[in-house]
């Protein structure tokens, strides 16, 4: 599909966000059709200082958050009270067939249980589809497997 395509058949508007480098690795992420305030990016060390995630730590974090949010937003709208969602997302990395470095997988864990267990049939309901109505996570599985494993709680702090 040809990118004006895409744009006419797109529902609702682009995300714009603008990364403008402030020095060397350290880059300012913005997104100048919101409210939300400027975030910064940058390397760990030794090529940058670590004053904010890396791109993998930023690919993480989205597809972390579009997993919670969109099983949080099935579980309400089925009427399940569950605990508190815990995602902690794993990057894999590897070499392509250039030897280039690569994210090769992505394995998220997500913590979570049904607060009453007569509404384990509907848990588990939405447990079997809400990935479907993940965006991010399924534009992403298109190029990178991402394995997403469910689970209760392994405590506080875990």
């Amino acid at each position: 599909m040809a990118a004006t395509e895409a744009r006419a058949s797109a529902e609702g508007p682009p995300v714009r966000v603008v990364v403008r480098q402030v020095d060397r690795y350290r880059f300012e992420a913005s997104s100048p059709d919101s409210s939300l305030r400027p975030f910064p990016v940058d390397e760990p060390t030794p090529l940058g200082t670590g004053a904010g995630p890396d791109p993998a730590r930023a690919l993480a974090g989205a597809v972390g958050h579009c997993l919670g949010s969109t099983l949080f937003n099935t579980l309400e709208r089925s009427h399940v009270r569950a605990t508190p969602i815990r995602t902690s997302v794993t990057v894999t990395f590897g070499r392509n067939g250039a030897g280039r470095l690569r994210i090769v997988g992505l394995d998220a864990r997500i913590e979570c249980a049904p607060l009453d267990e007569s509404d384990r049939g509907r848990f588990d309901r939405c447990v079997a589809i809400f990935e479907d109505y993940c965006t991010v996570t399924g534009s992403v599985r298109e190029g990178i497997p991402v394995r997403t494993e469910i689970g209760p709680s392994a405590g506080p702090g875990q």
